[in-house]
């Protein structure tokens, strides 16, 4: 076990001696042995942890991590931070640096669409309309090099966002009870549909960890190159997420609803009008006071495919090494800092053919 979560209300952590205990009232959930444990996730407003568990984790360099029941960030706890401030201050001259951000977000966006096109070519089975999709993106692999400025390229990067996930609507399998899935592009202020709120929610588990392999590496997560700068967002987080974005959140997606893992029945819907008092300041204005949202079960299925696929060794041969998806987050992570460090030329992403 790497990651330990607590989702079920009433659940709480508690430590014995090298134990750590999940209980629920005098219930015993789960004793899992601290050694195992590389991060612990608090899920919900229902679950809580003992300070002496608290201690204990932060004093063995095992951060805590406090997600809403959707899954959104809140906040996290960790014990003595990274020190190498070399790093962190070239990253912040470089993120001045219009011409090398450029550079690096083209390697990045590049590595995101070559995944794109992977996924769309594993799950189209030979449609008649696949071969022309992989050309379309093909061609819009060959445009990036031809931004002069982050913002064309972002530009660029949304368009390709747009086809893509209209490509993604034909991937997806109607529910098995019947009906429809709903899901006719990517909206996120809140979901508006079930798969638009799955993606959302593995996208809040993958950002965790990749945020996580940025500060185990010393890199100052909030200072990116492709993702604008700005208060709480983690930019070079989300730099680094792109490439992973399809082959791990979006095929994790697909699988859950095309198998099918997930049914309509796991997704509840939420009148976000009577949480307006609950919305943080800095977030975007919501579009709808309408969200779908994973209720318990379903979160458990997911979390579960989730830690499945990262944790799995068996998937990649990575420069001789046999590594999972979570100890990739941590190479591309240290290949992003020898980059800053001037210690590499370019950023290779990571791809899958």
């Amino acid at each position: 076990m790497s990651t330990l979560y607590l989702s079920q209300p009433g659940a709480q952590l508690h430590k014995d001696h090298d134990r750590l205990l999940v209980k629920r009232g005098d219930e015993v959930l789960e004793a899992v042995p601290l050694i195992k444990v590389e991060q612990v996730v608090l899920m919900g407003r229902g679950v809580s942890i003992s300070t002496s568990a608290l201690h204990a984790l932060t004093r063995n360099g095992i951060d805590v991590v406090y997600l809403t029941g959707t899954g959104k960030y809140v906040s996290r706890v960790i014990g003595q931070e990274h020190k190498n401030g070399r790093l962190r201050h070239q990253q912040s001259l470089l993120a001045s640096d219009p011409l090398f951000s450029l550079r690096t977000a083209q390697n990045i966006i590049y590595g995101k669409i070559i995944n794109q096109r992977a996924v769309v070519r594993r799950h189209a089975e030979g449609a008649e309309w696949a071969g022309r999709a992989l050309t379309g993106m093909e061609d819009m692999i060959k445009m990036l090099g031809t931004a002069q400025e982050a913002d064309q390229l972002r530009g660029m990067e949304g368009q390709a966002a747009r086809e893509y996930f209209g490509l993604f609507r034909r991937l997806l399998h109607p529910p098995s009870g019947g009906g429809s899935w709903n899901f006719d592009r990517r909206a996120y202020y809140p979901p508006p549909d079930p798969v638009n709120a799955l993606l959302s929610f593995v996208y809040s588990l993958l950002l965790r960890d990749v945020t996580t392999a940025c500060e185990l590496i010393g890199l100052d997560p909030y200072l990116g190159f492709f993702h604008v700068i700005d208060y709480g967002r983690p930019s070079m987080a989300l730099d680094l997420m792109e490439e992973f974005r399809p082959i791990v959140a979006d095929s994790i997606v697909l699988e859950a609803v095309n198998r099918p893992y997930v049914s309509i029945e796991d997704f509840e819907q939420v009148d976000l009008s009577e949480k307006e008092s609950e919305r943080d300041e800095n977030e975007q204005p919501r579009e709808s006071t309408q969200a779908v949202y994973l209720a318990g079960s379903g979160r458990e299925k997911i979390i579960a495919m989730y830690e499945n696929r990262v944790n799995d060794e068996s998937m990649f041969n990575y420069k001789g090494q046999q590594v999972s998806y979570r100890q990739i987050f941590q190479l591309q992570a240290q290949a992003m800092a020898r980059l800053i460090l001037g210690q590499a030329q370019d950023y290779e992403p990571f791809t899958v053919r």
